[in-house]
């Protein structure tokens, strides 16, 4: 919560400045508003990618109580997939967006909990690479993590398209690294950079969007460009930093 709790504050300070400049002060905007945004969304305006970090906090301490209870973890994967089922075809305005990505969040953290360890198995990453494709090729299954929104394909085939997808994926990116030479790995660097910042480029992302796209009165392209050209200097002293760190380590 710690990061949540940062960052939402950074991101409704900025909120409070432009409801400031923009005259618009006033117990709905400053109070009501932001906080009904934090009830039903789970972030504070600006900050809106902040909301992965809290709903994560609660399926680590959700998954953490129930494990210690002996509960499970199918029990809790079916529960969760149906919860989540219910409410994408049932959707009430007044569940917190944050319900539904928690229970989803249950489900893939009790998969990786229950076979986890099976990810490296030849014959499972044959399994999931040919499902991946045969998903791929017809009707892959999207939901919108976030909003529980079925984007695409079968929400109850959401899960199992997913878990192929991480199988996959995680044991590529495994090979590569060991079949790269130290080398060569260097290349890789700016992917490691990535992996590293997560946090911080989900959310400067918004804090600078949000801003520009607020007061630019420029053309659509310009406006990108600014944008651009403010993530270069933002993240720019940032990937020094980190390189520098690497390094000394």
């Amino acid at each position: 919560m710690t990061p949540f709790l940062k960052w939402s504050l950074l991101g409704y300070a900025l909120y409070l400045t432009y409801q400031i400049i923009d005259g618009a002060v006033s117990f709905k905007t400053c109070v009501e508003s932001p906080f009904g945004m934090l009830y039903k969304y789970g972030c504070m305006p600006i900050c809106i990618p902040a909301w992965f970090v809290m709903s994560l906090f609660f399926v680590r301490v959700i998954s953490r109580y129930l494990l210690q209870k002996h509960v499970s973890p199918i029990i809790i994967i079916i529960a969760g997939v149906a919860i989540g089922y219910v409410l994408n075809t049932h959707d009430d305005p007044m569940i917190p967006y944050f319900v539904m990505n928690v229970s989803m969040g249950l489900v893939f953290f009790m998969i990786g909990n229950k076979y986890g360890h099976l990810e490296r198995n030849y014959k499972i990453v044959a399994a999931c690479s040919l499902g991946y494709i045969l998903f791929l090729i017809t009707v892959p299954s999207i939901v919108g993590h976030h909003r529980n929104v079925l984007l695409s394909g079968y929400y109850l085939l959401w899960p199992l398209y997913a878990y192929c997808g991480i199988v996959v994926f995680n044991n590529v990116c495994r090979w590569i690294e060991m079949s790269l030479s130290e080398r060569a790995f260097g290349f890789l660097r700016p992917l490691t950079f990535v992996g590293e910042s997560t946090m911080i480029l989900l959310v400067s992302h918004g804090l600078i969007y949000t801003s520009v796209v607020r007061y630019s009165t420029y053309p659509a392209w310009t406006t990108v460009g600014i944008i651009l050209a403010l993530y270069i200097l933002l993240l720019t002293p940032l990937a020094l930093y980190k390189y520098k760190k690497s390094i000394v380590r």
